[in-house]
Formats: C-alpha cells, structure tokens, sequence
C-alpha cells in the first residue's frame, strides 16, 4: 500500500479480461492483464506489468518472471490476474499486492506476514482496518484470506528452471515482513514499496517500525543490480546512480517527518493525536479518508523512535518532552 493518490486504470474491483494492448503484447508475460496494460521487459525472463496510471495506488506495478519450467508472479495487483501463473510471491501483505492471490495454486509470503495472509481476522489487526471497511476492501481489491499461503525466509530461493532463480530479500518496515525479489540471471530486483515516491516511506501498520525501515533503506544501498523495480509508479531505473538518488530522497523522508515531530514537541504539541493534521504525513489539502490513522500511527512511532534513542522522554501525563 502506498499513500499517494490513484488515477486512470482497468475498473476498480473488476478482474481483468482482455490482454495488454502495448509493449510485447500478452504473449511477452502469459498473464491475463486488463485493456491498455504495459508489458515493460526488464530482462530476458522478466517483465513488469504496468497499468495505465503508471502504478499508482490503488494498482502497482508487478513483474512475472518465466523459468524453463516455472513461471512466478511477484504481486498480484488490480489490473492482473496471478491465476495463470505457477506460483505467486508477495512482497507483503498489503491489499493493492495480494489482489485474487487465491487464484494462484502456490502463494509464498515471508514468515513474519503470513499470518495477514492466511486469516482475515491478523489482516484487519496488522493494519488496524475499521471493522466496517473490511467488506468494501474486500470487493474493491478481490481480497480474501489464502489460509494454505507458505512461508518463506530472508534468502529462500525459488527454481524456475532453466537457471532462473529467485531470491528473496527480506526488507522489513513497511510491513514486519515485507521483501524484495532479487532475480538471476537478469539481475532484476523487485522492491516491492520500497516505492522510491516522494511521499516518502509508510511505516504505519501496527508492527512496523522506523528503526527496520532504516535498516532496509541502508541494505537497499547496497543492492548491486543491473535494473530496480519497484511496486508502484516509480522507475524502473537502469542507471544506478539514478536509483540511488531517488533511494536518498525516499529516505530523507523519515528525517523530514522525525524533524517535524520534534519541532511540534518543542512547541508544546505533545502527543501524537495533536500532531495529526499538522502536516508531519500529509500536505494541508486534500487527505485520504485514512490519513487521520496513519498520521497518528507515524507519529506515534517517531515519537516512541526518539524516546528509545534517548531524545525524547515520555512524561507521566502522557505527553512528551525534550530530553
């Protein structure tokens, strides 16, 4: 899930019927994709799949790699269909990347959100979704629970055949489990919302943490590849220069946001609820209808972030101070 805004697309909530209309055609991916779907070749086994509004949320950009004898998608996203494909890997489990994950006959996701996979009821709790959104999410996305999904770890491979290999890059923050996707021999690597947009990283589910999701931005540093993709509308960037300028905007990001918290502080705005609306998240204008939640969750962990560190200092009254 990112938090920037949708645009055109294939319907919302309507599975796709029709093949792509530009790039290799349906052919170049052997997966069902909605009308005016971009087939994107990444590499000789890998191609992404883009929708018209270029991947912004609700839709994201997923890739599908062929083996000589398997074939993986990485995401499930609005405007496509995993049914085809052998087996579907989820970077997380978020609804816009899990999208008819059922459909598949073999669904991996990392040990640490397999559960928000596997039950709708750890789903609703990780990102603390109001009980009455749950069944307009449920039809928007095509979500439902996939109890039989499989667990995989931090460098588990996956064997296309033909020497294809997956492997995956645990890359946690933004989900506990969230991953990337390294992919020989193209040497494609899938970020999944390590999304690269200037929004900046979302870390607002209920175990996410800042101190993970700086830990993924410095290892995401260190990824030597010769194409990175990412989930939504971002790149994909061949240059790795040009990739890693764009990882050091995302990330400055969080800098912005821990700054602005400590500017409130020590104005007096000493809770997360008072910092809500005030522009640590969110631009004034318009918001999403969520964005009450995720800005009282981000600040929230800044806060709980700076106290660890030793910056701030929770008080008795529930408020915080300088240290």
């Amino acid at each position: 899930m990112t938090n920037e805004s949708g645009g055109r697309g294939a319907p919302v909530g309507e599975a796709p019927a029709t093949s792509g209309t530009r790039g290799e055609g349906a052919s170049g991916a052997g997966i069902a994709v909605a009308d005016g779907t971009e087939i994107l070749r990444l590499g000789p086994h890998t191609v992404q799949l883009r929708p018209e509004n270029g991947g912004k949320y609700p839709y994201g950009n997923p890739l599908v790699v062929r083996g000589a004898d398997r074939t993986a998608m990485l995401d499930a996203c609005l405007h496509t269909s995993p049914a085809d494909a052998d087996l579907l890997l989820v970077s997380h489990y978020h609804e816009d990347h899990t999208v008819d994950a059922g459909l598949c006959p073999e669904v991996w996701v990392h040990e640490r959100d397999a559960e928000a996979v596997r039950t709708e009821a750890v789903f609703a709790s990780a990102m603390e979704i109001p009980d009455d959104e749950i069944a307009g999410l449920r039809e928007m996305f095509r979500w439902s629970p996939v109890p039989e999904a499989r667990s995989f770890a931090d460098g588990h491979v996956f064997d296309l055949g033909g020497g294809v290999r997956i492997t995956a890059l645990h890359l946690p923050g933004h989900t506990p489990g969230h991953c990337g996707f390294f992919i020989e021999p193209d040497n494609v690597v899938f970020l999944g919302d390590v999304d690269l947009s200037s929004f900046g990283p979302l870390y607002s589910d209920e175990e996410s943490t800042i101190a993970d999701f700086r830990a993924t931005l410095d290892r995401c540093a260190q990824i030597e590849a010769e194409v990175y993709a990412a989930a939504h509308h971002k790149g994909p960037y061949w240059d790795r220069a040009e990739y890693l300028d764009a990882l050091k905007v995302f990330a400055d990001v969080v800098d912005r946001r821990e700054n602005a918290v400590l500017d409130l502080v020590r104005d007096g705005v000493r809770t997360a609820a008072d910092m809500v609306g005030r522009g640590v998240v969110y631009r004034p204008g318009r918001r999403p209808e969520f964005a009450d939640r995720v800005e009282l969750s981000t600040c929230q962990k800044h806060l709980d972030d700076l106290v660890e560190r030793g910056v701030l200092v929770a008080e008795t009254d529930g408020g915080y101070a300088v240290a």
